[in-house]
Parts: C-alpha cells; structure tokens; sequence
C-alpha cells in the first residue's frame, strides 16, 4: 500500500509541475498583452484610438437607429 501512496503523491507532483508551468506561461503572455496595450494608447497613439471608437460608437448608432426603422410596427390606420 505504501507503493501505492508513493505513486499517488509523485503522479500529484508531476501533475502540479505541470500546472505551475502552465500557469507560469500564461502569466508571461498576460503581461505581454498589457505592455503591448500600454504601447497601443501612448501619446502617439491617442488620436488614432479616439478615431476607431469613435467609428464603432457612430457604427453603433447607425444601427440602433436603423434597427428602429426596419422593425417599427405599423400604427393603426386612421379612418
């Protein structure tokens, strides 16, 4: 039985050596991500990142707006 609880715990470490590994290269490409965001809204590039939201925003509303258009129920006829 003892055998066994030998396996058991190296089967545990090997899986938790694992883990810590993949835990370890995630952590590397989150920091990764955040420098190259940081780098994206720099002062050089603050003007280029107004621009796009402002596109989505007024893509968002000319949707919002068209959607009320296409899908507005007929009223009822006068008469």
């Amino acid at each position: 039985i003892t055998l066994e609880m030998h396996q058991e715990v190296n089967d545990q470490d090997r899986l938790l050596d694992e883990s810590n590994s993949a835990f370890s290269g995630l952590g590397d490409s989150l920091r990764n991500s955040m420098g190259r965001m940081n780098r994206m809204v720099s002062t050089r590039h603050k003007r280029q990142m107004c621009l796009y939201i402002g596109m989505i925003l007024a893509f968002f509303v000319v949707m919002y707006a068209g959607s009320g258009l296409l899908f507005r129920s007929p009223g009822p006829s006068p008469g």
